[in-house]
This record gives structure tokens, C-alpha cells and sequence, in this order.
């Protein structure tokens, strides 16, 4: 979509990988989205629907988007390289709870944790936020 994350391209984004998620919900998926996604009423009304929940990669430096080259006008200042008004994060499900852990344990064990902070759930991110102040 363009712009990306409008309207409601989240909503329909989160339905469509959370639908039937009983025979679906084998399905793993990976998201990178706003982060204040999980605080929509939608999420929320969605995971707990689900009984589906995802882990968090939460990049420790913000991802700067740029747009393909001459898609914008050149200007003076600096202020506009960055493409993107948002922070985002990663979402990921494993397909059940067991490959949560695994992917969790996994990325552990590779040394991801320099580049991304890892949110187990909601409560981690809002720990997180926290031990930044």
C-alpha cells in the first residue's frame, strides 16, 4: 500500500494472519510494523481471540527508510532523508507457543541481542520503554 500502514491496511494485514487461526495458526509470521500496533484495540481484540502470542524484536537503533532513488525532490536540508514518521518493530509468531521459544532461544544463542531487543510480550515491551528512561 502507499503510503504503508494506512488506514486500515494494519487491520486487515492483522485479520488475514491471525483468520481462522485454529487451521491457520500453524502459520509463522514475521511483521515489521509501528510499534504502536500492539496498542490498538484491533491487536489487542485479535490476540486474545487467537489465544495467539507473539514475540517482539525491537531494533536498539531506529530503521531509517529511504525511498527509491529520485522518487523525492532533492532538498537542502537534512531534516527529510527519513522516509518513514513512524518507529517501528518486529512482530513474529512461530506458528504455536514451543517455536516461539525455539526462535526466542535461537536468536539468543546467534548473538542477536546487539542489534534488537527481544520482547517476550506486551508487558517486556512496556519494561523495555521503561529501562530506556
Amino acid at each position: 500500500t502507499n503510503p504503508p500502514y494506512s488506514g486500515d491496511h494494519v487491520q486487515k494485514l492483522m485479520q488475514h494472519v491471525m483468520s481462522d487461526l485454529p487451521t491457520r495458526g500453524k502459520d509463522a509470521w514475521c511483521l515489521l510494523m509501528p510499534t504502536y500496533v500492539h496498542k490498538k484495540d484491533y491487536f489487542k481484540d485479535l490476540i486474545n481471540k487467537g489465544s495467539c502470542q507473539p514475540f517482539y524484536l525491537v531494533p536498539k537503533k531506529r530503521y531509517v527508510y529511504k525511498p527509491p532513488k529520485d522518487f523525492r525532490t532533492k532538498k537542502e536540508s537534512d531534516v527529510h532523508k527519513k522516509s518513514s514518521p513512524f518507529v517501528s518493530m518486529w512482530y513474529i509468531w512461530g506458528g504455536s507457543n514451543e517455536k516461539n521459544i525455539k526462535l526466542m532461544d535461537a536468536y539468543r544463542r546467534q548473538g542477536g541481542m546487539k542489534n534488537c531487543e527481544l520482547a517476550r510480550s506486551k508487558s517486556a515491551l512496556r519494561d523495555l520503554r521503561r529501562k530506556k528512561r
